[in-house]
C-alpha cells in the first residue's frame, strides 16, 4: 500500500478526520497552536505505530506494562514502523555525553583499544577501559560523571539572625534536631561549649572558626551520638533503647558528603553543588585510561574537540593505516552529518543534559540517517524551529536522503522556506481547539501553493 489510510480520527480535537497520506515522501504538517497537529502525528499515527509494536514484537510477558491504549480512530491502515524524533525523545543525563549519543566516542574508544600506546602500562587495552560508565575505565574519586557534589554551607543557612537552637539551619526539624548532624542539640551545646560558644548565639554573631566547628566537627569533647533525648528515649514502650555510641562531634557537611559518595540522595543533592573533579581535570577517565595515546593526544583530547575539528581531523589526515582509516570513516560519517544539521559547533564531552531540545532532536535525527533504514516512518517536531537559512538547507538535504532511502518524514512545521521544500501538505484548522481539527487541505505543496485554501491561516 502506498499510502497511510486514516478512517475518522477523533483523538483531542479532531473532528472525525479522514485522510490518506502518501508514503515516501517529506510531508508537513501546518496549522495555528492547537489546532489538532500533534493529536494526528503523536496521538494517532505515532500511538498506533508503536502500539502495534509492542503487541506484535514484545513478549506476552511483558506486555502486562507495555499494552498501549489504541488511538480513536476507526481504523488505520498502511503503517510503516514508526519511529519518533523529537526533543523530548532523546535521553539526556549526567552519565551521557554529544560522544556517547552520536556514537562518536564509541569510535574512539574502538580506535584507542586498537592502536594507543602507554607508557606507563604495557598491556593491551580494551574498550572498556576508555568508558567512563565502567568500572574499568571511570575515575574513582568522581566516578565517571567528571565532578564532584560539595555540599554548599550557603545553601543550608536561613535565617541568620536567629540561633541554632531557635531553627537558623533549614536542616532543623520542628522537635528541634538538625538532620544529618547525629547528635542532639544539648550534645550540640556542650561541643560549641568546649569550643567557647553556645547553641543560643545568633548565627549571624558567630566567626568563621565557630561556624566551621558546626559545619566540620570538633575533637575537643566527647557526646553521645543519636538524634534522640535521654528523657524520650525512656518513654519508649516495647522496644529497649540500646546505648548510644560515644565519640567526637564529626560535623554536618562530612556525613552529608559521606551519603552523597554511597549514593547521590536526592535529599542531599538540595544542598549540594557540582565542582570539576580534581583527580581526574573533568575528564572521567582513570590515570590509566588517560595513559594511553595516539597521535599524541588522550582519548580525553580528542573528547575536547568539537565536531567540526572532529571532521577536519579525521577526513584530511592522509597517513592512516587500513584500520585506522575504517574507523576514521565511520567518524566522518557521523560528523558530516551532524554539520548538515548545524551541530558541529559542540563539543565531544558535552554532557547531554545541557543540550537544547533542538540540538538533542537533530542528534537523534542525524543518528537515524547514519543507520540507512528503509520502509520506516519518522516523525518530527519542527526540526528547522531557531535554524539560521542556511542551516535550514542542509535539515532539509538530511530529510531529503531520508526519503530517498525509500522512508517517509512527517514533520510540523510552519516556516516558509521548509513548507516550499516539501512534497506534501497536510494544513490542520481553521482555528485552535473546539475551532479546529478539520483537515483544510491534504495534498501536493506544488498544488497547495497554486490554490491555497480559503480559510487557511498558513497559506
Amino acid at each position: 500500500m502506498n499510502y497511510v489510510n486514516i478512517k475518522n480520527a477523533s483523538e483531542n480535537c479532531l473532528k472525525d478526520v479522514s485522510l490518506e497520506i502518501p508514503h515516501n515522501k517529506l510531508i508537513v504538517v501546518t496549522g495555528v497552536s492547537g489546532s489538532g497537529k500533534s493529536s494526528l502525528i503523536y496521538d494517532v499515527i505515532a500511538s498506533e505505530g508503536l502500539r502495534v509494536f509492542y503487541d506484535h514484537f514484545i513478549p506476552s510477558g511483558r506486555l502486562i506494562q507495555t499494552k498501549r491504549k489504541k488511538p480513536k480512530v476507526e481504523s488505520i491502515s498502511g503503517l510503516m514502523p514508526v519511529v519518533v524524533v523529537n526533543q523530548n525523545s532523546v535521553v539526556r543525563n549526567n552519565r551521557s555525553t554529544v560522544g556517547t549519543l552520536t556514537e562518536i566516542y564509541d569510535y574512539l574508544r574502538l580506535l584507542f583499544a586498537r592502536k594507543s600506546k602507554s607508557l606507563s602500562c604495557s598491556e593491551i587495552p580494551n574498550r572498556s577501559l576508555f568508558s567512563f560508565n565502567s568500572l574499568a575505565g571511570q575515575c574513582p574519586e568522581c566516578k565517571g560523571l567528571g565532578v564532584l557534589d560539595k555540599i554548599d554551607p550557603d545553601l543550608i543557612i536561613g535565617d541568620i539572625s536567629k540561633s541554632l537552637r531557635q531553627g537558623t539551619l533549614v536542616l532543623t526539624t520542628p522537635n528541634n534536631y538538625i538532620v544529618y548532624s547525629q547528635v542532639t542539640m544539648e550534645e550540640l551545646d556542650k561541643v560549641c561549649r568546649g569550643e567557647g560558644f553556645n547553641i543560643d548565639i545568633p548565627w549571624v554573631q558567630l566567626t568563621e572558626y565557630q561556624k566551621n566547628i558546626i559545619w566540620y566537627g570538633s575533637e575537643k569533647t566527647k557526646i553521645l551520638f543519636g538524634k534522640h533525648t535521654l528523657e524520650s528515649r525512656l518513654k519508649w514502650t516495647g522496644m529497649t533503647a540500646k546505648p548510644r555510641e560515644e565519640g567526637f562531634y564529626k560535623g554536618i557537611i562530612p556525613v552529608m558528603e559521606e551519603i552523597l559518595k554511597r549514593d547521590r540522595n536526592p535529599n542531599v543533592l538540595r544542598f549540594a553543588a557540582s565542582v570539576s573533579c580534581h583527580h581526574c581535570n573533568s575528564s572521567r577517565l582513570s590515570e590509566k585510561a588517560l595513559s594511553y595515546h595516539w597521535k599524541n593526544k588522550s582519548i580525553f583530547d580528542f573528547a575536547s574537540m568539537t565536531i567540526n575539528e572532529m571532521h577536519d581531523l579525521f577526513s584530511v589526515n592522509s597517513d592512516f593505516d587500513e584500520a585506522e582509516q575504517e574507523i576514521a570513516n565511520a567518524i566522518t560519517k557521523r560528523t558530516s552529518t551532524l554539520k548538515d544539521l548545524g551541530v558541529d559547533h559542540l563539543e565531544i564531552k558535552r554532557e547531554s543534559s545541557s543540550l537544547s531540545g533542538g540540538e538533542a532532536q537533530r542528534i537523534k535525527l542525524a543518528n537515524q540517517a547514519s543507520v540507512s533504514l528503509r520502509n520506516t516512518l519518522y516523525i518530527l517536531d519542527e526540526p528547522g524551529a531557531g535554524l539560521h537559512p542556511s542551516e535550514q538547507k542542509k535539515l532539509l538535504k538530511v530529510l531529503r536522503q531520508l526519503v530517498n532511502s525509500g522512508n517517509t518524514v512527517i514533520m510540523t512545521g510552519h516556516d516558509e522556506s521548509i513548507i516550499q521544500h516539501a512534497d506534501h501538505i497536510i494544513d490542520i484548522g481553521p482555528g485552535p481547539a473546539e475551532n479546529g481539527g478539520e483537515i483544510i487541505f491534504n495534498g501536493s505543496v506544488s498544488e497547495f501553493l497554486k490554490n491555497p485554501p480559503i480559510d487557511s491561516i498558513t497559506a
